[in-house]
């Protein structure tokens, strides 16, 4: 493993990659997008609002959907000067709220459920989830086949309002599987999560792959690898299509003009391209290069490779 590397590895505390024996092979930005499972536009929305150090949840229902691997590399869109507070356990630990405040600290969750103890469940994801509704950034991963399923479950089992499920700004859904010609990954859905006048939680669908989603998968979770289908019915090629009046709403939501957002989105995916085409793809090079993303073409500053980590809460 190179230092830079491991550098990269480093960054994350011990059962961030869950019940894997060795850590998965990282994945860059760049290489997920290359990868099909995230296209450019999409990951320019989630720099943009992981810029912001705003709010993400990304679930699948079956294991090894890559949920874990792209919150990874989303952390390089954090801004400077971001301290990372990594959540683990069911005991909640926020003493570290009164050293860090929204502007600076971001907290980072590899798995909320109750699988496992170094998984974050209770009254630590209670805790979590109250925060980002108070404008806390959280990134986070969860099992779950659909938004209502997620809502449904954060509502049922931890008591979140509609405050602390609007306090998510972006949810992305994946779907994973096996089939004959090869292993099915994919984001199949973009939400963006906010309140209406009344208060009320009401989400816009930010984007979709075209056509009808991958079947449902419930109950996948539990198996220790995604289900075997007889075909992924050609959704690996389905174009990913965007919805403009949900960017709109979203770039309202982020303080901003319906053509500023559609401006930086347009910029910031061709900066990631242009990375793919100078063959700028490991994650540790992609790190590198997005800390040199003019600043000028941030809303506040421009993102840097470094994070500083704090436990927060521990099992």
């Amino acid at each position: 493993m190179t230092d830079s590397l491991a550098a990269w590895y480093g960054r994350f505390p011990e059962g961030w990659w869950g019940y894997h024996w060795t850590a998965p092979r990282p994945m860059s930005v760049v290489e997920i997008i290359r990868s099909g499972s995230i296209d450019a536009r999409l990951m320019a929305t989630l720099w943009a609002v992981v810029a912001r150090r705003r709010s993400v949840m990304l679930a699948s229902e079956p294991p090894m959907a890559g949920k874990t691997t792209t919150l990874s590399a989303l952390v390089d869109f954090l801004p400077p000067g971001t301290t990372g507070v990594f959540l683990r356990g069911w005991w909640q630990d926020d003493s570290w709220v009164d050293e860090l405040g929204a502007d600076s600290a971001y907290m980072l969750i590899n798995e909320m459920s109750d699988h496992l103890p170094i998984y974050v469940w209770g009254r630590n994801a209670r805790g979590a989830l109250i925060l980002a509704g108070k404008g806390y950034g959280l990134g986070a991963t969860m099992h779950a086949d659909s938004l209502d399923e997620a809502v449904a479950c954060l509502r049922s089992e931890l008591g979140a309002t509609d405050a602390d499920l609007a306090g998510l700004t972006i949810y992305l859904q994946f779907s994973a599987y096996r089939t004959p010609a090869g292993m099915y990954r994919r984001c199949e859905e973009a939400w963006h999560l906010r309140l209406d006048d009344a208060g009320c939680l009401a989400p816009v669908r930010l984007a979709a792959i075209e056509g009808e989603r991958s079947p449902i998968l419930t109950g996948a979770q539990r198996f220790p690898a995604p289900p075997t289908l007889a075909t992924d019915g050609g959704r690996a090629h389905r174009p990913f299509v965007h919805d403009s009046d949900a960017y709109a709403v979203l770039a309202a939501s982020l303080g901003l003009e319906a053509d500023a957002l559609e401006a930086e989105l347009l910029h910031r995916s061709a900066f990631l391209t242009g990375l793919g085409e100078r063959g700028i793809c490991d994650p540790a090079a992609v790190a590198y290069a997005l800390a040199d993303y003019p600043s000028d073409s941030s809303p506040d500053s421009s993102p840097d490779s470094s994070l500083d980590s704090s436990q927060g809460a521990t099992s």
